[in-house]
């Protein structure tokens, strides 16, 4: 799994190079013209409040009762460092996406479907629900051994791709912002991982 690890955070690496090139030499178009595509995809208005509540829940106030339920389902599990470390590669992977758009400075999509401001390149959300969902999955590997494991991994899963289309679907994100986003989101939480099996490593008390 280590060596997983390493591999997936090379992959990141080299796919956030690729879309920044893609960004530099203006190619990134060619992608994100299909972000229509999507929009008529989940044309029936059903969709718009799926994934109102799927981009939302990546607020402030969704993570902090996705961190305060992972808190108190593994208060018995001695994994005081995990949910530590699970708050600070959030803070860090907000902030370094936050730092990058900055730097990159891409002015969003017009014609949005939300009031959001900022730069657009990468994704917040999409990174931030990587790390959030990405993290779960891990702890669910590690201290989960129910008959839903599976189920449970497939649901983070499936809120992370959830998350980066609702960003499209609003207009507010490119699809390669989203893209960015996973990627810097998955170079944070592979680091994270091999923190984590530090932790396992490391003499105990």
């Amino acid at each position: 799994m280590k060596r997983k690890s390493i591999w997936l955070l090379w992959i990141a690496v080299i796919l956030f190079c690729i879309l920044l090139l893609l960004l530099e030499f203006s190619f990134a178009q060619y992608i994100d013209d299909y972000g229509e595509n999507i929009q008529k995809l989940f044309a029936h208005p059903s969709f718009k409040y799926i994934f109102l509540i799927i981009t939302n829940f990546m607020s402030v106030l969704g993570i902090v009762i996705i961190f305060v339920s992972t808190a108190i389902l593994l208060r018995k599990q001695k994994a005081k460092k995990e949910i530590i470390l699970y708050i600070i590669t959030v803070v860090v992977g907000f902030l370094l996406t936050n730092f990058i758009k900055v730097m990159i400075k891409r002015d969003r999509p017009a014609n949005m479907l939300l009031d959001v401001s900022g730069y657009s390149f990468p994704s917040s959300h999409s990174s931030v629900s990587m790390i959030v969902y990405g993290y779960l999955v891990l702890l669910i590997r590690k201290y989960y051994h129910g008959k839903r494991k599976s189920l449970y991994i497939f649901l983070c899963c499936l809120c992370i791709l959830l998350t980066g289309l609702s960003r499209v679907y609003f207009n507010v994100h490119y699809i390669t912002d989203v893209f960015a986003g996973f990627s810097v989101g998955l170079m944070i939480l592979c680091i994270s991982y091999l923190v984590m099996k530090k932790f396992d490593k490391s003499p105990k008390k």
